[in-house]
């Protein structure tokens, strides 16, 4: 039925439970999203900024449906900084903050994917959250293109027989999106999320009231200062390396993020990519060239 699915466990995800009688009121005072949108049928993501409104860790939030805690689900990598950090703006709020490693985190992508929401009686929105057997399946509350999250200690066996993708092929499909990987897209404590689509993957609310960092986002929304913007270009020859920078009239104008197959995620002045766009200009870039798409 599913023959046009992948699943991939992810290996470089950490599960944080966070508990206590506080612990919504703490998150929602430092985290970009709005914590009162999470419920047994909602997830969400987030991000948490520096006071300058940098970016510094992202993660999905989701509640467990039986007990009164929340889940963040983190880079693998950072998890334990991520820890430190929120145990520094805990102070005495009633919260406690452990690391769950009990539960596996997979991801199921492909063309039948709209078969499998359907059968799963699923909302194929961002964010809709279902618990099954034990199971906890949301839609990528990023975009729905993504597929599935599945949060679990016993996947189920139907499941076991889906066809096991790479992340190579997923990484094409969040760049096809244009979505971040914040571990390879931005620069920690230097990137402002206005300027990497964290506004358009759901990772912002704008009405929820302040949050660290809220002020410096806020202004970039309102007043219109972000600079730049995270784009998708496609790559006339060889592959260019995460970090090269764009060259245009003699001047540094972007940098090159991730990239998977023919293309790739640039960060890049906005009256630039604009410019290109408008009369479907070329970009060299070492031995390749760049299409904007």
């Amino acid at each position: 039925m599913f023959e046009n699915l992948k699943i991939i466990k992810l290996e470089n995800r950490a599960l944080l439970k966070i508990k206590g009688d506080d612990n919504r009121e703490f998150l929602q005072s430092i985290v970009t999203n709005n914590i009162n949108l999470i419920s047994n049928g909602k997830s969400i993501y987030s991000a948490l900024l520096s006071p300058q409104g940098k970016f510094l860790y992202d993660f999905f939030i989701f509640q467990d449906n039986k007990n009164n805690y929340l889940t963040i689900d983190c880079e693998k990598k950072s998890y334990q900084e991520l820890i430190r950090k929120l145990n520094i703006y805990k102070l005495r709020s009633k919260v406690e903050i452990s690391l769950q490693d009990q539960i596996d985190v997979y991801t199921i992508y492909g063309a039948d994917l709209h078969k499998l929401i359907s059968s799963l009686k699923i909302k194929n929105q961002e964010g809709f959250t279902k618990y099954i057997a034990n199971n906890l399946f949301f839609i990528d509350p990023r975009n729905k293109n993504l597929g599935i999250r599945i949060y679990t200690n016993n996947l189920l066996e139907e499941f076991k027989k889906i066809q096991t993708g790479i992340l190579l092929e997923w990484h094409y499909l969040r760049i096809k999106n244009k979505i971040p990987y914040p571990y390879k897209d931005l620069e920690k404590a230097k990137s402002f999320l206005l300027e990497n689509n964290f506004e358009d993957i759901n990772a912002i609310d704008f009405s929820k009231g302040c949050y660290i960092g809220q002020e410096n986002t806020a202004r970039q929304k309102y007043r219109g200062t972000a600079k730049r913007k995270l784009v998708v270009a496609k790559i006339i020859g060889k592959n260019i390396a995460n970090g090269e920078k764009v060259l245009f009239d003699n001047r540094a104008v972007g940098t090159i993020r991730s990239s998977s197959k023919e293309l790739c995620l640039v960060n890049i002045r906005s009256e630039v990519y604009e410019n290109c766009k408008k009369n479907n200009t070329r970009i060299k870039v070492k031995e390749s060239e760049l299409i904007f798409i």
